[in-house]
C-alpha cells in the first residue's frame, strides 16, 4: 500500500539565530515535523500548510524553499507492509502555539543541535543539517 503525507518544517528568525519547533506525534511515540494526509481537492502545500496549522497553531509567514524535501520508508501495519513518503516544506511561520492534543503531545522550538538530538529519525535529522547548510 502507498501512503503519502504532507508537513512542513518550521523556522523563526530568533536574536539567537534560527529555531525549528518540532512535535512528539501521540500516534508512533516519536519526535518529527507537523504532517498529516490530504484532504480531497487539496493541493500537497495546502495540506502541510493546513496540518501545520491544526497541530501547533502556526501560520505561514514566508517560504524558504520551493522544493519540499522528500523522506520515504516504509512498515508494517496491522500486516501490511506500507511504502510512506512525505513532502515537507520550509517554512518561516508567526503565530502562537497551541497544541492539538488529540495528535500531538508536545512540541518545542529549539536550536538544530537540540533538535538533532531529539528527532527520532535519522532522515529528520539529515533534514536539519540540509535546512543549516540553506541559511548560511
Amino acid at each position: 500500500m502507498i501512503d503519502e503525507s504532507f508537513g512542513v518544517i518550521p523556522l523563526q528568525k530568533r536574536e539567537t539565530g534560527w529555531q525549528l519547533f518540532i512535535v512528539f506525534h501521540k500516534s508512533g511515540k516519536y519526535w518529527g515535523f507537523p504532517k498529516g494526509h490530504a484532504n480531497p481537492e487539496e493541493s500537497h502545500l495546502d495540506s502541510a500548510l493546513r496540518e501545520l496549522k491544526e497541530e501547533t497553531n502556526l501560520d505561514f509567514e514566508r517560504s524558504i524553499l520551493e522544493t519540499p524535501f522528500v523522506e520515504k520508508y516504509e512498515y508494517v501495519y496491522q500486516g501490511k507492509k506500507i511504502f510512506k513518503t512525505v513532502l515537507y516544506y520550509l517554512i518561516e511561520v508567526k503565530g502562537t502555539i497551541k497544541l492539538q492534543k488529540e495528535e500531538i503531545i508536545d512540541g518545542r522550538w529549539c536550536s538544530f543541535l537540540e533538535a538533532e538530538k531529539l528527532l527520532t529519525f535519522n532522515q529528520s535529522k539529515e533534514f536539519c543539517k540540509e535546512v543549516q547548510k540553506i541559511l548560511k
